[in-house]
């Protein structure tokens, strides 16, 4: 009989070689990983703790709200920013020298709330693909409102595009941040901003009089929109412990309603907003409204104007707005 010669017809050796190689393999993938190679990128739940996020080496990846997939090598160093969010977290959270441009409207005091610190950042990302491609980055924020043809080219040119999609509730809002901290890196900043939201608003909820019944308040503007639940606004009533008289009909996101709805329901507090310049001109306009003089609101002339940088924001500016809220419910004649 012939017998099988070598290390094949060894067991003991034979195993002993395919640990060793298993061995070197986890070896070679750890180094990779570890020098920023793309053999394994990390993804961590953005909920995660933040020492478990901080201590996620680069390659990094995420997928966004279109599903799409993006591997981040490195620490993002030239970063667009094409929409008024991104631009009012990343100036929080981020080192100015690494963003390039930031969106058009940083500078239109009427929505934005970071003109001041934009200034030092020159760049600025308009509508067009080859002009954002023009700065080189190497990370673009956009939002789903966002031309779907930009994002489509800026994909097709291989650009590092992510896009944010959810804007409806405050704990979006934290998400958000928490997200861009992770993608460029900073997720310590980012998760002392959503700490700071926290503590705000609970000294907010701190200073409600205990003793108060919820003040049924409603949503009413130019045009005679309102908003009900899953709105950052129907979030700001519940934050100061009011009940929004829209959500409580159905009223789901913004949606206009008759002067007949607005009386029948008979809100004792109406909530609207106006620019920087026009509070009173607004809060005048609505008391002389005939279906607003007829409620509890217009006879007691209680019309609370936010300011439209502080009502619209999607970020964590919005805790100003819930202050403004709080006082002007509770501690204001």
């Amino acid at each position: 009989m012939h017998t099988r010669r070598g290390w094949l017809a060894r067991p003991g050796a034979f195993l002993l070689c395919l640990v060793c190689g298993i061995a070197i393999a986890i070896v070679l993938i750890e180094v990779l990983r570890r020098d920023g190679g793309t053999l394994q990128p990390q993804r961590p739940a953005v909920s995660a703790p933040v020492a478990e996020r901080t201590r996620t080496p680069f390659p990094r990846v995420i997928s966004d709200a279109s599903g799409a997939t993006l591997i981040i090598p490195r620490k993002p160093q030239r970063i667009v920013s094409q929409t008024l969010g991104t631009d009012e977290i990343l100036l929080a959270i981020c080192d100015p020298q690494r963003i390039v441009a930031l969106s058009e409207l940083v500078d239109d005091v009427t929505y934005s709330n970071v003109t001041a610190p934009a200034q030092h950042i020159t760049g600025r990302a308009n509508a067009g693909a080859e002009q954002i491609l023009h700065f080189h980055p190497d990370m673009i924020f956009v939002a789903s409102y966002s031309k779907a043809e930009l994002v489509e080219l800026l994909t097709a040119a291989h650009a590092p595009v992510f896009r944010f999609a959810h804007f409806d509730h405050i704990d979006d809002i934290k998400t958000n941040i928490r997200l861009i901290g992770y993608i460029i890196g900073e997720d310590e900043p980012a998760e002392a901003l959503v700490q700071h939201m926290e503590r705000d608003i609970a000294r907010v909820r701190a200073s409600i009089p205990p003793d108060v019944p919820p003040v049924r308040v409603m949503l009413y503007g130019q045009g005679g929109y309102t908003g009900g639940a899953h709105t950052t606004f129907d979030d700001m009533v519940q934050a100061v412990s009011a009940t929004n008289i829209a959500t409580v009909h159905g009223i789901t996101g913004f949606r206009k309603i008759s002067s007949e709805q607005l009386i029948q329901w008979n809100p004792d507090v109406i909530i609207t907003s106006a620019d920087r310049d026009a509070p009173e001109d607004m809060r005048q306009h609505l008391l002389h409204d005939p279906a607003v003089a007829v409620t509890h609101a217009g006879k007691h002339q209680r019309v609370i104007v936010m300011p439209n940088h502080i009502f619209l924001t999607v970020t964590h500016h919005i805790t100003q707005g819930i202050e403004q809220l709080a006082r002007e419910l509770y501690h204001q004649p």
